[in-house]
């Protein structure tokens, strides 16, 4: 204490000032977001000038650079480290997804969005598979491209509309049930036969509409069983829906 005032107290007012304000000016100002960097890759020259002056003219992008070629577009993202890359699925004749897989394994911190003139089942479950983090249509309005891609730079994966989301769900579901099926060790005709007990089928209706024999639906019945480790009719059943085969 120094003439009535606590300099402990100023030293931990100033150390506090210190950490919150830019000191060499006059004013303060507070921090501003980085912009989001983008790189921009199509072969088209029109589409890629005009993407990279419409991110240009938004305060919260920044276009690091251009390129109309895969090789050069993996060369510049590893150079330039860009936040997000909007990569044409078509360039030059050659596969952009491929390009897109070849810069997710040597810049994995990069977030790959798919631009494309033209919607394919194929190639948007393809994009996913591979840990792009969005798919767009080049006819999506300006507006639309910008809000994507700030999604995807707030970690969130963009379609171009809920259609799309739809397909993309339905065939990862199918995939998953694939998956669940294979690790179950149930044919198809297995898994129906679970589905008909499930539904209250005795097992001589279940032999009439499989045109079996009563010991035959027995039979497969104590083959399923022991693929899902079960003892009886109730238990199948339950195991069945816990594992979302029926």
């Amino acid at each position: 204490m120094i003439g009535g005032v606590d300099m402990d107290k100023q030293r931990s007012e100033l150390d506090s000032i210190q950490g919150s304000r830019y000191l060499e000016g006059k004013e303060w100002y507070p921090a501003v977001p980085a912009p989001i960097r983008v790189l921009v890759v199509d072969d088209h020259e029109v589409v890629r000038t005009g993407i990279s002056a419409s991110l240009a003219a938004e305060p919260d992008f920044s276009v690091v650079g251009e390129a109309a070629e895969g090789g050069v577009a993996i060369a510049m993202a590893q150079k330039l480290h860009p936040d997000i890359v909007l990569l044409d699925v078509i360039l030059r004749g050659i596969d952009g997804l491929d390009i897109a897989q070849q810069m997710l394994r040597t810049c994995p911190e990069v977030r790959v969005v798919i631009f494309t003139g033209c919607f394919d089942d194929e190639s948007l479950f393809r994009a996913f598979r591979i840990g792009a983090h969005g798919y767009l249509q080049k006819s999506l309005p300006i507006r639309g491209v910008l809000a994507a891609l700030r999604a995807v730079q707030q970690g969130e994966r963009v379609l171009m509309d809920s259609h799309t989301l739809s397909q993309l769900l339905d065939e990862f579901g199918r995939i998953s049930r694939n998956q669940v099926r294979t690790l179950s060790g149930l044919s198809e005709i297995e898994i129906e036969i679970v589905r008909m007990v499930g539904d209250g089928y005795t097992n001589k209706e279940i032999a009439l509409q499989r045109f079996w024999s009563e010991v035959t639906v027995k039979r497969k019945l104590q083959e399923i069983y022991r693929k899902l480790q079960v003892s009886d009719r109730a238990q199948a059943v339950a195991e069945a829906l816990r594992m979302g085969l029926i």
